[in-house]
C-alpha cells in the first residue's frame, strides 16, 4: 500500500519575501559574477566605429576619440588603485611606468602596447594593435580583443558552496508528512523522520515557534533545533510549514520532542496510540 500524504498547514509567501531573498542571494554572487563575468562576456573588448574607440570592461567603458595621439610602447603595470586584476583581465586604475593610467588589457607585462593622450592615460593591449589602429584612422567599423582571453581566478571557486544554498533558496523547499501503515513519516530538506504509531507521544500546543537554534527558518518551511515555551526544555525539532499555527502537534519520541504543523493536527494527535 502507498504511503498517504498529510495534509500540512503552510503560511502563505508574505510579497516582500522574493525581494528579501533576491537581497540574501545578491550579495553572495557579486564575488563569482566578477570573476566569471569577464570570461563569459569576453572583455575586455575594444569596439572600433565612427572614428572612435570604445574600450570596455565589466563595470566600466570609456571612449578614446578621433584624432587623439598615441604611442606605442612596453608598458609595466604597477600597484593596482581600482579595478580587477585577474588572469587575461587587468581592467581600472593602475600604478605604470607612465604613472597613473587607465588599463583595459589582459596584464601582459613589458609586452607592446597602445598608449593614448588621455586624462588619466588609456592603455590598451589588443591582439593585433596595428589592425586597430590603421581601422581607427580609417573610420572602419571592427571590434578587437586582448591576445590572451580572461581566464576565471579562485574566487570562481566560491561558487561550488553558494550554488546548492541558491538553489535551496529558490527550490521552495517544503515539509511532508505521510502515514505509511503504521507509521508517519515526517520528511524534510535534509532528513526523513518516523514515528511509530504505538509508543509516539502526541499533544496539542498553541505555542508558536521561538528562536531559531540551527537550521533553516524560511517563510512556509522551518526546519531545525527551535526555542518555544511549549514544552518545559524550551527546544524543539520543528518540521513545520508555520511558525505561528493556530494548534501545532507535539510528538516526543527517542528522547526529542518535535514540532509539527498539520492540516488537522487534532485527527492527525488521535491516530497515534499511547503505550500502555
Amino acid at each position: 500500500m502507498s504511503p498517504v500524504d498529510v495534509a500540512v498547514h503552510t503560511e502563505a509567501i508574505p510579497r516582500w519575501w522574493p525581494w528579501a531573498r533576491l537581497a540574501l542571494v545578491l550579495p553572495l554572487l557579486v564575488v563569482p559574477a566578477l570573476t566569471l563575468g569577464p570570461v563569459l562576456l569576453g572583455l575586455p573588448a575594444y569596439h572600433v566605429q565612427g572614428g572612435q574607440i570604445t574600450a570596455r570592461s565589466l563595470g566600466a567603458r570609456t571612449v578614446i576619440p578621433a584624432g587623439t595621439p598615441v604611442e606605442r610602447r612596453p608598458v609595466t603595470l604597477g600597484r593596482k588603485s581600482v579595478g580587477s586584476a585577474l588572469p587575461g583581465y587587468a581592467v581600472g586604475l593602475f600604478r605604470t611606468d607612465l604613472g597613473r593610467a587607465q588599463v583595459f588589457s589582459d596584464g601582459s607585462q613589458g609586452a607592446a602596447a597602445l598608449v593614448f593622450a588621455t586624462r588619466p592615460p588609456t592603455v590598451l593591449t589588443p591582439a593585433d594593435p596595428d589592425a586597430l589602429l590603421r581601422a581607427w584612422r580609417a573610420g572602419e567599423t571592427a571590434a578587437f580583443r586582448p591576445a590572451q582571453p580572461a581566464r576565471p581566478g579562485w574566487e570562481a571557486l566560491l561558487l561550488l558552496p553558494l550554488l546548492p544554498l541558491v538553489v535551496f533558496l529558490y527550490s521552495r523547499p517544503r515539509v511532508r508528512y505521510l502515514l505509511d501503515g503504521d507509521t508517519l513519516v515526517v520528511k524534510t530538506a535534509g532528513s526523513t523522520t518516523r514515528f511509530p504509531r504505538t509508543g509516539t507521544r502526541a499533544t496539542l500546543t498553541t505555542a508558536p515557534l521561538g528562536l531559531r537554534l540551527f537550521g533553516t527558518a524560511l517563510p512556509g518551511y522551518y526546519s531545525g533545533t527551535f526555542g518555544t515555551g511549549a514544552i518545559p526544555g524550551g527546544r524543539v525539532q520543528a518540521a513545520a510549514g508555520s511558525n505561528r499555527p493556530a494548534q501545532a502537534l507535539l510528538l516526543e519520541a527517542g528522547g526529542r520532542t518535535f514540532y509539527l504543523t498539520p492540516q488537522d493536527p487534532e485527527t492527525l494527535a488521535a491516530w497515534f496510540t499511547p503505550a500502555p
